[in-house]
Formats: structure tokens, sequence, C-alpha cells
């Protein structure tokens, strides 16, 4: 198949046909829009609850190329660029907070795990693209919520000087009290690791 000066196929701004595509299929692939954060469960478990700050919808840009290379058949890539406004809880101040989430990142697409996991290994792979595995039902959206999840801080903070005095002095005697009530709501990254399923 000839993939050189081919048309790609519009992805649309649709989660249920963003969840399953044909990436076998040797079509390239682009699209964009933003979606409700309804669509990433997991994502929304990480949010500060009982807030009067809102997150932004999730905003998403995809395409997908193939490149040949010697010896073999071409490789596929993807290109995965998002941006998402979050509600977390500073861990300084234990008061929400709106965190900026913007993340830009290349992917290889291999037809086996075994390919991408050598890819990974692979020591000179490691500051180029992350490997993913392809299939005819390829699930764009929790690839999303995996590269969101990842990209979060591990532990929520304002910025530099922006935790209010009096929070912090209310934080303070609280733990000098011992307060039990006081729960670190902060992403597990153990937890987001092991939930992690790549196609």
């Amino acid at each position: 198949m000839n993939m050189k000066n081919q048309t790609p196929h519009i992805l649309p701004n649709n989660p249920d046909e963003l969840q399953s595509i044909d990436l076998t299929s040797g079509e390239t692939y682009v699209g964009q829009g933003a979606l409700s954060l309804e669509h990433f469960p997991r994502l929304c478990d990480e949010m500060a609850s009982a807030t009067d700050l809102n997150p932004s919808p999730l905003h998403w840009e995809v395409s997908t190329w193939f490149e040949e290379r010697e010896g073999g058949k071409p490789l596929q890539y993807m290109h995965l660029r998002l941006a998402v406004d979050l509600p977390l809880v500073c861990q300084g101040c234990f008061v929400p907070y709106m965190e900026s989430i913007d993340t830009d990142r290349d992917y290889v697409l291999f037809d086996t795990e075994e390919e991408a996991y050598a890819w990974d290994m692979d020591e000179a792979n490691h500051d180029a693209e992350d490997a993913l595995v392809t299939s005819r039902t390829f699930d764009l959206i929790e690839t999303i919520e995996d590269e969101i999840l990842l990209s979060m801080p591990l532990a929520a903070r304002h910025g530099p000087g922006e935790c209010r005095a009096d929070d912090l002095e209310k934080v303070s005697q609280l733990l000098k009290q011992g307060d039990d009530q006081i729960k670190i709501d902060k992403p597990n990254p153990f937890a987001i690791l092991k939930n992690l399923k790549k196609q």
C-alpha cells in the first residue's frame, strides 16, 4: 500500500468513535476537539471535590503518519497534544487551586506487545517516542486519560508564594494537634501506573 500523499481520515469529536479506531488499516488520521471530563472517570477521581473551581473541557489534537525505514515495513507514528485545567488540592495549604496541564507527545505504534516492549527497553529510544500497541479497536480516549494522569504533578501545589499565610497556619495547627481528619489528596503514581492499559 502506498502511504505517500495519502489523504488522512478525519476523526470526529465523538468519544464513542474515538474509543474504537482501526490503527491496523494503513490509513492515517487527524482530529481535534474538546471533550467533557465525564468521559474520563479516572481523571475525575483525582480532582478536588467540594470546590467552586470548574475544570475546563479536555482539548485534544491527534495525527498519525508513516515513515519508511530501511529493511522493514514503515513505522507508524502518532502525535498527541492535550490541554486541560483541573481543580486539585494544594498539598501545602490544603486549598483547591487550578492546575493547567499541557502535554505534547509522540508515539511509535507497533503490532505486538513484544515489539513495543523492545522499543521502550532500548536505551537509544529513552528520549524519543513512547511505544504503543495498535489494534483494530484502538481506544484513544483511554490513551488520552493515561497521558493526562501521567502529566499530573506527584504533589499538587500552588505556585511559589501563592499559598495564603492564614491557610498555612491552619494546616500547621491541625498537624500539631494530630488531626486525623486531614487527608492528603494527591495522585498515587503507583495506583495510576497499575491502571494504565495500553491497547
